[in-house]
């Protein structure tokens, strides 16, 4: 079975609405009743890459590479009739998210209808006006209703399709009937008209002496307008079942009234009892709108939101609104003006922020403290967003909180790394400089402890980025936007809930410091960040921010409790994008016993001797990233801390380091 139709299946067999593959987690379909994981491995890298080539023609494929997010149809397959789908992708780097979306296509359906038997009807020239009552053979009214009864077996013999097919396409320049008043009805209305003797003066039968026949009847007159949509299909044999169409009689009025209008799209009705027959339209193939198969309403074409899909589809993180500027992304690191956009006067941009501001907020937008809030928008997620005011006027960041966390498997972690989310208590350190990418790695340790493990993860943060859903673990995240004490406070608060895996985002005061430390000697994995450029850094920071009459006790705690440290900086692609390079340092009985002593100066040889351990040192890291073309060697050279060894490690690889010279 090709690819895309097994793709397609497994969401109807599972009566699913979506179907997602993300690299480096299991496809799940998305239905009604919850997610429904189709496999027990999570998804490669190069078999997303697989599936996108099965899922997306060429040129959708390139408007992926250039827009970072593409849509396209597949149209409605042959084994799934009344079902459309369609593929929405996007692309960041190395990560591939497709979703395969499932669209059910209201169709009219065509009822089968038995043509019925039309009844003999006067000729064309009955639809005009009628003329003066001509006179009729000395025949009484209870005569008419008698000899109905009398020959029965006149109504069942049908006559020849082609001479009712007048009665049913009327000449244009008839006009339409009258509303004939009770006193206007004549016999020849009578389905069965008997032929008449030589006319003779009568005067006008009225209304209340009309004699019904014995059996209810209904008859359809046709407006002018209505017979061009009639169709009559005429079968060799007629074979009426009374009990269907007995659903369909509609109850006939005490007084039927013989109405010359437009009939709201009539249904089936016949009366098999009497053998009476009416002239029924066939029913008609409703429009087909074009929206039915697609997956979202239309984008506008103005507005700030508009402004966050463009920056969402070039792969940005942020949109900054600025007065008297084109509105800027940040992409990969970079920010630059958006092309084709017009520069934005003060109240282009108060225009544009108080379109998505809450009430409650609009009062702080035009003070110079400027006010913060966090709200979700069609086809991007949610934005974190926070106004300002400078010397130009006022101005809006809008920052795009991803709707999943990046997974462990997707930032290509080591089996090292992703043992640090496997200790059962200790201490482990997220190191890195501003913008380093920390914030995202600890993330994929919450995601990786919450699909591994069966604990109660608690994450303080100062902004919440990626939101966790429950999965095997039960993750409670708090947001706290205070000082260095209310974090303290909110961290012990954590810790009396007696959580398995607690997180904070800052070890930036030695008070936070000291309750990690403890919280580790007390049984917790505890798992933090520190801004510094390598793991001895992160070591020495520690230490230092302790007060000097604690740091002896401070350096016995860490050698005990550390399990950890990654150290990360974060570098651009040659070919776009951005990739991180980590350095690595386990806590083996040797390390412990440089910290403990105080010796931090040696700790990249004992990672340098600890590679068998895993250890990896980030001059390492670098010139791995360069041997294999991914980073261009001045780029990793402006971000090793170690830059002499860098380039040592170069020379022993066979490397260009003539850039140097050119660089200086």
């Amino acid at each position: 079975m090709p690819l895309v139709t097994s793709l397609l299946t497994a969401i109807v067999r599972a009566n699913g609405d979506a179907l997602v593959l993300h690299a480096g987690e299991r496809p799940y379909v998305v239905s009604p009743t919850g997610q429904l994981e189709l496999a027990s491995r999570a998804l490669t890298l190069d078999a997303v890459k697989g599936m996108l080539n099965e899922l997306l023609p060429a040129d959708a494929r390139q408007s992926l590479d250039e827009l970072g997010a593409v849509q396209h149809d597949l149209g409605i397959p042959a084994f799934t009739p009344g079902q459309s789908f369609s593929v929405v992708a996007a692309r960041g780097g190395d990560d591939i998210w497709i979703e395969i979306r499932r669209h059910r296509i209201l169709v009219a359906v065509e009822i089968p209808i038995e043509p019925a038997y039309v009844a003999p009807e006067p000729p064309p020239q009955e639809f005009a006006s009628p003329p003066e009552p001509e006179p009729v053979a000395d025949v009484p009214q209870h005569v008419v209703s008698e000899h109905v009864e009398a020959e029965p077996e006149l109504m069942p013999t049908p006559e020849p399709v082609a001479e009712r097919e007048p009665l049913l396409e009327p000449e244009p320049a008839l006009e339409p009937a009258p509303v004939l008043e009770p006193e206007q009805a004549e016999p020849a209305h009578v389905a069965d008209p008997l032929p008449f003797a030589e006319p003779e003066p009568v005067a006008a039968t009225p209304a209340p002496e009309y004699v019904a026949p014995p059996e209810p009847e209904l008859e359809l007159v046709l407006a002018p307008e209505q017979a061009p949509e009639l169709e009559l299909k005429p079968e060799p044999e007629l074979e009426l079942e009374p009990e269907p169409v007995a659903q369909l009689v509609a109850e006939p009025e005490p007084t039927p009234e013989l109405v010359a209008e437009p009939l709201p799209d009539p249904l089936p009705e016949e009366i098999p009892e009497s053998r009476q027959a009416v002239v029924l339209p066939l029913s008609r193939h409703q429009p087909r709108s074009d929206h039915s198969a697609r997956f979202a309403p239309p984008l506008h074409d103005t507005g700030i939101d508009r402004l966050l899909r463009i920056a969402a589809a070039r792969g940005a993180s942020t949109l900054y609104l600025t007065s008297q500027a084109r509105p800027s992304i940040r992409v990969d690191g970079e920010i630059s003006p958006i092309d084709g956009e017009n520069i934005l006067s003060e109240g282009d941009v108060e225009t544009l922020i108080l379109a998505m501001i809450p009430e409650r907020n609009r009062e702080a937008l035009r003070s110079q403290a400027g006010t913060e809030w966090i709200c979700d928008v069609a086809e991007v997620g949610r934005i974190r967003c926070v106004t300002f005011r400078d010397h130009r006027g006022p101005g809006g960041i809008f920052r795009m909180i991803p709707a999943r966390a990046i997974s462990a498997e997707q930032l290509g972690l080591s089996r090292e790394i992703q043992g640090l989310c496997a200790e059962a208590d200790g201490l482990v350190i997220i190191a890195g400089q501003r913008s380093s990418g920390k914030s995202t790695l600890i993330s994929a340790f919450v995601d990786l402890i919450n699909r591994t493990r069966s604990d109660h993860v608690i994450t303080i943060e100062n902004q919440i980025k990626f939101v966790h859903e429950n999965r095997k673990s039960l993750v409670s995240q708090r947001e706290v936007r205070g000082d260095r004490s209310e974090l303290v406070a909110v961290a012990r608060a954590a810790l009396r809930e007696n959580p398995d895996v607690l997180v904070v985002e800052d070890f930036g005061s030695p008070e936070i410091m000291t309750l990690a430390l403890e919280a580790a000697q007390s049984g917790h994995l505890v798992i933090g960040a520190v801004t510094a450029h390598s793991a001895m850094d992160a070591v020495d920071r520690i230490i230092d921010q302790a007060p000097p009459e604690r740091r002896a006790k401070v350096q016995l705690a860490l050698a005990e409790n550390l399990r950890g440290i990654v150290s990360q900086v974060l570098l651009r692609k040659a070919g776009g994008g951005r990739v991180a390079a980590r350095e690595v340092l386990l806590t083996t009985s040797a390390v412990a016993n440089l910290i403990a002593e105080g010796k931090t100066s040696q700790l990249p040889m004992a990672i340098d001797s600890g590679r068998k351990h895993g250890m990896v040192a980030l001059n390492d890291a670098l010139v791995a990233l360069v041997q294999s073309g991914i980073v261009d060697s001045r780029e990793a050279y402006r971000q090793a801390t170690d830059q002499q060894g860098f380039l040592a490690q170069l020379k022993r690889q066979g490397l260009d380091t003539s850039f140097v010279e050119r660089l200086a």
